[in-house]
């Protein structure tokens, strides 16, 4: 089976809000400098004011346009084996997990992204279990799911798909009770083949 889904439209307003805080302290921060240079330097000030609102004016549009695409290239897939994470714009970063290696699963939540109504899901496999919580978002042993508005079904979902991942194999149950062993028989753990003695 395959389930494709994406991002919460809450996580790019809660991107958006910070773009917004953003904009508005870089444009106070321009107001400020531009009227020192006003005051300081006089005409060439204002070249120099008018220079500066400009150039501001673009880096906030290209972190506008940023998180837009960020939260548009961002794809999460689920498979029955495998969890892939495709995020980012400026580098691209793709991330396939396998079951097999996946050893914690947990839901994290801010304060804000609480207000806005999403989570994240962490995931740590083999290898990423130890740091501080900045190097373990950095860790490539450890993806993030970010922006879901169903968390905690989404973790449920994968719990449920690691458990079954787990327990297919050798040795399960349907298979020892389909196959009992009876007296003067023995299994070959290695094989899985039914011996006789």
């Amino acid at each position: 089976s395959l389930k494709v889904f994406r991002a919460s439209p809450d996580y790019l307003r809660y991107r958006l809000f910070f773009w917004t805080l953003y904009a508005v302290v870089w444009g106070l921060g321009v107001l400020v400098v531009s009227v020192v240079l006003l005051v300081a330097l006089g005409p060439w000030g204002a070249l120099l004011a008018l220079l500066l609102v400009a150039v501001s004016a673009v880096k906030v549009a290209i972190v506008y346009v940023s998180t837009r695409l960020d939260y548009e290239l961002r794809w999460y897939i689920l498979t029955d084996r495998s969890l892939r994470i495709r995020e980012g714009v400026w580098i691209v970063r793709e991330v396939t997990l396998t079951f097999a290696n996946i050893q914690n699963v947990q839901v994290l939540q801010g304060p804000i992204e609480r207000a806005f109504g999403i989570s994240n899901i962490m995931i740590q496999t083999a290898g990423g279990g130890s740091g501080q919580k900045e190097q373990q978002l950095s860790d490539p042993h450890c993806a993030m799911l970010r922006g879901l508005d169903n968390a905690p079904e989404v973790c449920q979902l994968i719990l449920d798909l690691l458990r079954r991942y787990r327990g297919a194999g050798l040795g399960d149950r349907d298979d020892r009770e389909s196959r009992p062993v009876t007296t003067g028989q023995r299994v070959s753990p290695a094989t899985h083949q039914l011996l006789i003695e």
